[in-house]
């Protein structure tokens, strides 16, 4: 098994930058008691507040779908389309050794 490593670029609507904010917060001790879960932290942009990249990083891809599968992401997801700008954009990413 090969850890997997992702970067979401998140987009949110004018004036919701908190929405976002409050999503993670409440997800984020969720996500982080996950088998697998190793890192699950949100970077905001510094030069626009409408933008956010979350940092994730699990043990396998088994642990990312069941993360996937999870009764709170499957609620996060559903309440996403209220703040969010557009859909996120998921970037897996390869560690260069």
């Amino acid at each position: 098994m090969s850890a997997v490593h992702l970067l979401v670029l998140i987009e949110v609507q004018h004036g919701k930058r908190q929405q976002q904010i409050k999503a993670y917060e409440k997800l984020k001790p969720l996500v982080l008691a996950e088998s697998g879960c190793l890192q699950y932290d949100l970077f905001a942009d510094a030069s626009d507040e409408n933008k956010f990249v979350l940092v994730e990083h699990w043990v396998s891809h088994v642990a990312l779908d069941a993360h996937d599968q999870a009764p709170h992401m499957v609620e996060a997801d559903r309440l996403n389309p209220s703040f969010r700008a557009k859909p996120s954009v998921v970037i897996q990413m390869n560690r260069v050794d």
